[in-house]
């Protein structure tokens, strides 16, 4: 398994190349086509980063997480604590027995790792469900989930 500071450093390698690319020898329909396979990479980033922020814990001497991920990412505090709110609901869960349970949005998870779903989108989505009656059934609330998440 390769270590996670050799695959930034592809990652910052292929940066570095697609900044490199002369775009001005591409037909305009290639820039959509170049445009839209980068936005996809971009959002799959984010995702990672999420997934990354989930996994964040205090440690001794540590202020708390949002203050600590707001200064690190130079981010601010209201930020930061999206993108925790965020990281509950689209990754993995573990009970305190150890149990493993699905992400409170599973469907939306998925779109979102694939690169579907960019920040709004994932906004109106947990606004939707944060304004939702609690005596929606169940199975209302997984069909209307998957029809949130699905790409336009």
């Amino acid at each position: 398994m390769r270590s996670i500071d050799a695959v930034l450093e592809q990652l910052d390698e292929v940066v570095e190349a697609l900044s490199a690319v002369d775009l001005d020898v591409l037909a305009a329909p290639q820039r959509f086509a170049v445009l839209e396979r980068l936005e996809t990479a971009r959002r799959r980033q984010v995702a990672v980063s999420c997934a990354v922020v989930s996994r964040l814990e205090r440690f001794e001497g540590c202020p708390p997480l949002p203050i600590t991920l707001a200064d690190v990412l130079r981010i601010s505090k209201r930020e930061a604590n999206r993108r925790l709110r965020d990281a509950k609901q689209l990754t993995p869960r573990t009970t305190l027995t150890g149990q493993s349970l699905p992400p409170l949005l599973p469907e939306t998870a998925k779109a979102w790792h694939a690169g579907m779903l960019d920040g709004e989108h994932l906004q109106v989505i947990e606004k939707f469900f944060r304004d939702l009656p609690d005596h929606v059934p169940a199975a209302e609330i997984e069909k209307a989930e998957k029809s949130l998440a699905e790409p336009r």
